[in-house]
């Protein structure tokens, strides 16, 4: 059975000996800087400092081995990893001794059984260190153990790191990585998402759903490696600290090179490289001075105080301060339910900025508060200049308005905005997940899960089932098995009982 992940196919290159042989005979280099600082530093933070830097050159190094070698053998390039670890560790204590006056560094590195004489004779007796500290010579030993493990530990993980990732046999190169610039949801349990996905690599958008914030604190986030065949991915949870000063990220593997079969890795990636350069040409400006404390309190949930802050500047004389604080309060007073006073400032702000987004957020206050008609108006400005503007895809305006809606109880006249969602996914004919992401149109499972409730409350059981059945003649046969299935799990077909035989 083929593995759902990516498997390494255990090629070791010849190449990879000789690089291996190079990498080693280059870390002597760092080794005396090592050996020396050892000796003279009194610092002995700084020691452990030299110590890390040396497994991370030596680190690096291996790395590099497999991958100039293009080494598809993890356990082979473990080992390797580790040769060249213990040369720096054996180079390092030979210029040890060299600087120590015990022989020549030449004649040592050559000499192992010198090495192992003077290794001897510093474990059977306590030894006077050259700064004048005395150190027991079981201690020594046990250091030198210690340290042949840190360093070598380093180097033998990232080679067999390297050799593991994944690699293109038609073309003979290395998989290319692409990281999406899209964020998705946080996995709260990632157990759960893997197992699915490991079943069901197809349904991979599906499983994590939209994109959300880009200033999310906490995130999943893709890597696509890009092959002539089957793509992989490799997904990761991603946990932003952030403060006056600086920024960390804390990165949690949650499933690593997933094959994707039959995905095209080009297509999500130009997809999603266009979407995201046209959000980053039109950049904000910088938020104004007066309204950071009020910006502070809408993201805190604060609303009045942000109400408060903002309203003293919604009559501001500099364009963009009134602006912001006019968007501020309408924003506010729409989270805490103030529908008419939230579409008054709506209203203002669309003859200040006019946009899809206004209009959009105007029609929607007009539809809570029971202007429907005329919500219905802003809804089909927003779509028309959203044409030229494309701001956000199209049925976002047309779902954000299905949902205000349904809030405000007026489920039928959501009915005729349902059924456009309904034929936009005949009309595509695919409901693939990947398929819908890349076209930033809403995976067909969220589709039929958040209608069923309108369509079911206006038509009831019988005719909603024959609502969505419409669907089925312009499916393809994986649209229509998903299609069926779903219909199957929430309607019950009930069939009438055949007559009684006289």
């Amino acid at each position: 059975m083929k593995s759902p992940y990516y498997v390494p196919s255990g090629r070791l290159p010849a190449q990879a000996i000789v690089w291996t042989v190079a990498c080693a005979l280059f870390a002597v280099v760092p080794a005396w800087l090592y050996a020396w600082l050892t000796i003279h530093s009194p610092i002995v933070l700084l020691n452990w400092f030299a110590m890390c830097v040396f497994a991370v050159v030596m680190g690096v190094g291996a790395r590099q081995v497999a991958r100039q070698a293009k080494a598809r053998n993890p356990i082979w390039m473990g080992r390797l990893g580790l040769a060249i670890g213990f040369a720096g560790w054996y180079a390092h204590w030979a210029a040890w001794l060299a600087i120590a006056d015990a022989g020549s560094f030449a004649s040592l590195l050559g000499a192992p059984q010198d090495m192992w004489r003077f290794g001897t004779m510093l474990a059977e007796h306590e030894v006077r260190h050259v700064l004048g500290m005395r150190i027991e010579g079981s201690a020594l030993v046990a250091g030198w153990i210690v340290e042949c493990i840190l360093l070598s530990t380093l180097p033998r993980s990232l080679a067999l790191g390297a050799a593991e990732e994944p690699f293109c046999e038609l073309t003979g190169n290395w998989a290319t990585p692409f990281e999406l610039p899209h964020k998705f949801a946080w996995i709260e349990e990632p157990h759960v998402v893997v197992h699915r996905l490991e079943t069901a690599p197809h349904e991979l958008f599906a499983v994590l759903g939209a994109g959300i914030d880009a200033d999310a604190p906490r995130y999943s986030a893709l890597t696509l490696y890009r092959t002539e065949g089957d793509p992989f991915v490799s997904i990761d949870n991603v946990k932003v600290e952030r403060d006056a000063k600086k920024e960390k990220n804390t990165v949690r593997p949650v499933i690593a090179y997933l094959r994707l079969p039959g995905m095209d890795a080009e297509r999500i990636i130009n997809e999603c490289s266009a979407t995201e350069t046209a959000i980053d040409t039109e950049q904000a400006p910088a938020d104004p001075p007066e309204l950071v404390d009020a910006i502070d309190y809408l993201g805190a949930g604060r609303l009045e105080e942000a109400l408060a802050g903002a309203r003293p500047h919604t009559a501001a004389a500099d364009d963009q301060l009134r602006i912001d604080a006019i968007r501020l309060c309408a924003m506010a007073s729409a989270r805490l339910e103030r529908w008419e006073e939230s579409l008054r400032y709506w209203n203002v702000l669309c003859d200040e900025e006019p946009s899809a987004f206004n209009a959009l957020q105007t029609g929607c206050c007009c539809a809570m508060t029971g202007d429907t008609a005329r919500g219905e108006e802003w809804i089909a400005w927003a779509r028309e200049r959203n044409t030229t503007s494309r701001e956000m895809p199209d049925p976002q305006i047309v779902t954000s308005f299905i949902s205000a809606l349904t809030q405000s109880g007026q489920a039928a006249r959501a009915m005729p905005y349902l059924e456009q969602m309904r034929a936009l996914y005949a009309g595509l004919g695919c409901t693939d997940s990947t398929f819908l992401f890349v076209r930033r149109v809403p995976l067909f499972g969220v589709f039929l899960q958040n209608s069923l409730p309108i369509v079911h409350a206006v038509l009831g059981e019988e005719k909603a089932r024959a609502w969505y059945a419409a669907m089925l003649a312009q499916l393809d046969e994986p649209g229509k098995d998903a299609l069926n299935a779903w219909l199957g799990e929430n309607f019950v077909i009930t069939t009438s009982p055949a007559p009684a035989s006289a």
